[in-house]
C-alpha cells in the first residue's frame, strides 16, 4: 500500500489531459473567430451597391439615347428645338427615375450639366454628345458621377 502512495506516474497523466484539452479549446475558439470573421469581411463587401450604381448608369445612358431619338423625331412635328425637347423629356425621365428608385429607398437624380451639341450645328463627327450629373444615395453609400459624358451616335 505504502508504493501507492509513492507513486505520481497518474498526475502526470491528469495534468497532461488537462494542458491537451485546454489547447483544443484555445484552437476551437481561435478557428471560430477566423470563420466569423471571413463571413463579416466577406458580407461588408456585399452591402456595397456597386451593382446598383452601375445598373442607374447604364439606364442613363440607355434613356439619353432613346430620348435624343424621340426629340429628333419630335422635332419634325413640333416647333421646338431638339435641345429643348431633349430637356423637356429627360426631366420627366428623370422625375420617374427618381420616384422608382425611391421605392428601394434609395434616392437618386440625373440632371443636363451642358447644354447638348448637335451634330448638324456645333459637332461635325456625326455624334451628340451630352454631359449628364448622376447622383446615387441610399443612406450608406453616396456616388457622384461628374459629369457623365454620352455620346450619341447619329
Amino acid at each position: 500500500m505504502e508504493s501507492l502512495r509513492k507513486d505520481n506516474k497518474g498526475q502526470w497523466i491528469v495534468l497532461s489531459g488537462l494542458v491537451i484539452s485546454l489547447i483544443l479549446v484555445a484552437i476551437a475558439v481561435l478557428a471560430n473567430q477566423a470563420v466569423i470573421n471571413g463571413y463579416y469581411s466577406s458580407n461588408a463587401v456585399l452591402e456595397l451597391p456597386k451593382e446598383d450604381i452601375r445598373e442607374l448608369t447604364l439606364q442613363t445612358r440607355e434613356n439619353t439615347r432613346m430620348i435624343l431619338d424621340m426629340s429628333y423625331e419630335l422635332n419634325q412635328t413640333n416647333n421646338k428645338t431638339v435641345p429643348v425637347i431633349f430637356e423637356d423629356i429627360f426631366i420627366n425621365c428623370n422625375d420617374q427615375m427618381k420616384a422608382l428608385y425611391a421605392i428601394r429607398g434609395q434616392a437618386i437624380d440625373t440632371r443636363i450639366m451642358m447644354p447638348m451639341q448637335i451634330a448638324n450645328e456645333t459637332n461635325m463627327s456625326g455624334k451628340d454628345i451630352i454631359w449628364v450629373n448622376i447622383e446615387y444615395n441610399d443612406g450608406r453609400t453616396r456616388y457622384v458621377s461628374s459629369p457623365e459624358v454620352i455620346e450619341v451616335e447619329k
